[in-house]
């Protein structure tokens, strides 16, 4: 039996009433896994809910090297900061499946998002660095830049997400330029002191916290 081509596969993951985030690093060690790990409680937790089965995350590295464990202080550091389960993850290099399979893909950099979009360059359109995209459901829940998203409602949560990713899609365009690229960075702490630790994880979870709570406000039309 011949494998289905790529279009197949995205086209079947687009129609199974799922959103899929894939969070992307160097290593899959430190940010990546934070900030899977961090999108999969505070997005939920924006909802009032623990859970929300028709999200699924997970974190891909473009140098990781399959089976490794978390990194140690960053896994404190996820402790620090509310989530429970991080001994459970395991690095993975990425590869074009995860890319295609995604709906929406975070690269914690520059670097990342364009590593995504080189294996599937059709996903251009749905890659973000997660300073991007949490800046723009920002504006686009305050309304600063003009866009007219249909809230959640009964054709479900996955088709919700897709009308912010289109929208952010063309907010994009009408986004202030950073006066240097590398805002649009989260600092990679990989083997720097604690203290860099400490300063990355926060911003991830600040970048998620702000989409987390612009998701909310974007679901229910305010």
């Amino acid at each position: 039996m011949p494998l289905p081509s790529r279009q197949s596969r995205e086209t079947t993951t687009r129609n199974d009433g799922v959103f899929r985030i894939l969070t992307v690093c160097s290593g899959n060690l430190c940010r990546s896994p934070q900030a899977e790990q961090l999108l999969r409680a505070r997005i939920p937790a924006a909802f009032g809910r623990t859970d929300i089965p028709a999200l699924q995350v997970s974190s891909a590295g473009t140098k990781a090297f399959d089976d490794d464990p978390m990194d140690k202080l960053a896994v404190a550091e996820a402790v620090r900061l509310g989530i429970p389960d991080t001994a459970a993850h395991r690095a993975r290099r990425i590869r074009e499946p995860h890319v295609e399979e995604a709906d929406l893909i975070l690269g914690m950099a520059r670097e990342h998002r364009a590593a995504a979009t080189s294996l599937v360059p059709r996903a251009n359109r749905r890659s973000f660095t997660l300073v991007e995209f949490a800046r723009i459901v920002e504006a686009l829940a305050e309304g600063t830049v003009e866009s007219s998203i249909a809230p959640l409602g009964d054709d479900g949560f996955a088709a919700f997400m897709r009308r912010v990713v289109d929208a952010a899609v063309t907010a994009r365009g009408m986004m202030p330029t950073p006066e240097s690229p590398s805002e649009l960075d989260v600092e990679d702490p990989y083997r720097l002191e604690p203290g860099v630790y400490r300063r990355s994880a926060d911003a991830v979870d600040a970048h998620v916290t702000c989409i987390s709570s612009g998701l909310r406000r974007l679901a229910s039309g305010r």
